[in-house]
Formats: structure tokens, sequence, C-alpha cells
């Protein structure tokens, strides 16, 4: 029936509705974050929001209400936003978002609790995922680190609440073993050559808490046609160009892969070092298994619609 009502519906309507509806979920969030706000000490009263609700705080809510502006973190310049993730805006906040989502689900499914976690961020960049945690998570348990100094600041700068580290681009990092319930890292995993990855899983093994969940994201397979395509494309935007020159020898990299080896491409750009660490990288399930369940519990490889990124969850024994 639902079908059936939206062909009935005409074309010239349809925007009419949608923006009623979106008006509608607006109210509905403010409400919520006004009672939010009136009830108790922020950020932690906003334990209670619904998630979509929070993200609405984040950015629309953000934009009308200076309560929000005081309490929540902000955001950095639009060329920032751009050079380390792409995309600018609500767009990007949305993508982070939808991570933080799936992360926090992975966690608790498996046992996890967020109200007593505590929780790092491997490539914090200016902490776009991180943010969102502060609805479930105690700020001082809160941890963001990354070899850029320069991006770094810039979390320090628009987020006061959580703890923000430089780390050299090879481990150790100043933590104490067995410090961690939750590690994850969104869109690192997908750079790092093979000897920064595997020195940087003994750290986490060495920092998680016994039971603790490592969440890592890395290229899909796909992605080495992207890669092509964007090549044979012609003019391709300059911050595109490092991927379009990427896995130049197509047939050979998807061989590679479904045969469970470790597909890395050096871009350079590595920033702190001589750039020998930084690249595009997809790793398969094959290797996973190979070669991160001889150091964790091997708990799943999500390769579908959930996540822009395959998504590695493993759990410290």
């Amino acid at each position: 029936m639902k079908n059936l009502a939206k062909r009935l519906v005409p074309n010239s309507i349809k925007p009419v509705l949608r923006r009623a509806y979106d008006s509608a979920l607006a109210s509905r969030y403010r409400r919520q974050v006004n009672a939010a706000l009136e009830s108790a000490n922020a950020p932690l009263s906003f334990s209670g929001l619904e998630d979509e609700a929070w993200f609405w705080a984040n950015t629309e809510g953000y934009r009308e209400d200076a309560r929000l502006r005081e309490l929540l973190p902000a955001m950095p310049d639009d060329f920032t936003q751009l050079r380390f993730t792409g995309v600018a805006g609500d767009r990007t906040l949305r993508e982070g978002f939808e991570a933080y989502k799936l992360f926090k689900d992975i966690f608790q499914r498996h046992g996890g609790d967020l109200a007593h976690a505590r929780v790092l961020d491997y490539g914090c960049g200016w902490g776009r995922i991180i943010r969102f945690f502060l609805k479930d998570v105690e700020p001082e348990q809160l941890w963001g680190i990354d070899c850029f100094d320069e991006v770094l600041q810039v979390s320090k700068d628009t987020n006061h609440w959580c703890h923000f580290e430089l780390v050299n681009a090879f481990p150790p990092s100043t933590f104490a073993a067995d410090s961690f319930d939750l590690i994850y890292s969104y869109s690192v995993f997908s750079h790092l050559s093979e000897d920064a990855h595997l020195a940087w899983l003994l750290e986490f093994k060495r920092i998680l808490k016994p039971g603790g969940l490592l969440i890592a994201t890395t290229r899909k397979r796909e992605f080495i046609e992207l890669c092509r395509r964007l090549n044979q494309g012609g003019d391709v935007a300059i911050h595109k160009r490092g991927v379009a020159e990427s896995f130049p020898d197509t047939e050979r990299s998807l061989l590679d892969y479904d045969e469970g080896k470790y597909c890395y491409h050096p871009a350079g750009g590595g920033g702190p070092l001589d750039g020998s660490f930084f690249g595009e990288t997809c790793i398969p399930k094959a290797y996973v298994l190979q070669h991160w369940a001889n150091q964790f519990e091997f708990l799943d490889f999500i390769d579908d619609e959930r996540c822009l990124q395959s998504v590695i969850v493993v759990k410290k024994s």
C-alpha cells in the first residue's frame, strides 16, 4: 500500500510532502534537544536522545541554537574538511555519523557497555567521528590519536571535551597496557603500508583490555576498479589524482586481492616521516583470517552497504 500511495502522489507534490516531513522531524528533534538542555549538564544530558536527534543537534540544531554551540564541538574550516575527508558540511558529518552508529552497534552487539567504556579513535583527523560518542561515553574516557600534528591541533581547538594526543606514524603509543575497551579506526587501515598496519595491530593488542574490540575499515575490492575508471576518465579533480594513479595494473591487483594478498599502492605524502607508510590499501578477508586471527579472535568482516568501506572486527582474547 505504501508503494501504491507513493505512485499516486503527483511528482509536483512530493517535494512539498518531503519538506513537511522534514520539518516535522526537525520539530521532534528540537523538542528532544530542548528537554535535554533543560534537564542536566550537557553533554552528558544528551544520552537519552535518539540517534537522529543527536545528528540534528550537531548540524541544524548547532547552527540555530547558541546553547548547542557552547556545548558541542565546532567544525573546522571547509578546506580542512575537504582535505581530510573529501567532502564538507553536513555531508561529511553524516558519513562520520553512520560510522559511529555502526561501530556502536557492533560494540554493543558483542557485549560492550559504552556507558562504562574507554574508547580510542586511531587516526581521528579533525574529530568528525569521536564527537558523536560524547552522547554515550564520559568525555574523559574518549581519546583520539593522529600522526598529523596540524589536523590534531584542529581537533584540540574545536573539541574541548575529548583527549587528543600526537603519535608517530609507527608505534609505540604512550598508553598503558590493557587501557581501552574499544579501538576504532575509520579510513586509516585503507591507507597504511603492510609494515605499519602490522605494527599497529601489535600495539592495539597491547593496549586493548582483555575482551576489548578493534574495529577498522579498509578499501573494498571495488576500489581497485574505481582507480582504473578514474585513470581512464580523462581530467581528474586534484583531490582524486592520487586515487586515479593507484593500482595501475588492475588485473594483477584484483587477482592479488582474490588470492588474499595485502594490496597496497604507496602514494607518498605521509607527513611526519618519509611517506613510506601512506598510500591506498585494500585488505581482503582471507588476509585478515591469516594475519589478524593469529593475534585476535576474528568476529566479522562486513562488506555490504552498511559502510562505504569493508569493516574488520576482532577481539582481544
